[in-house]
């Protein structure tokens, strides 16, 4: 799981609500991570929430994939940075063609 966090400068008096969704980059929905989006809110006081992405494992050798998550509709709240990239490294090893099996 890949976590974004979304953190507002201040603690805002009133409910703060910003939209996110995921969007494809080298590293694409559904193959390489579950597309995600919806409605953060935060409740008067808060000022973080996270956002979860599933990333789908495999047992490819690839190179390491992003893809990244976009903050959009902000209500009683300006967005500063807007994007999130999240990275798949990839952690598979290609085998040894002279390796032997047992």
């Amino acid at each position: 799981t890949a976590t974004f966090t979304v953190t507002l400068s201040s603690a805002s008096a009133a409910t703060v609500t910003v939209g996110y969704a995921t969007v494809n980059g080298t590293a694409a929905a559904p193959g390489d991570f579950t597309a995600a989006s919806g409605t953060l809110s935060f409740t008067p006081g808060s000022t973080t929430r996270t956002i979860s992405v599933a990333v789908s494992g495999d047992t490819a050798v690839e190179s390491t994939e992003t893809f990244t998550v976009v903050l959009s509709n902000p209500v009683n709240a300006i967005v500063a940075d807007g994007t999130g990239l999240g990275t798949i490294v990839n952690d598979d090893v290609p085998l040894d063609p002279c390796a032997a099996a047992f």
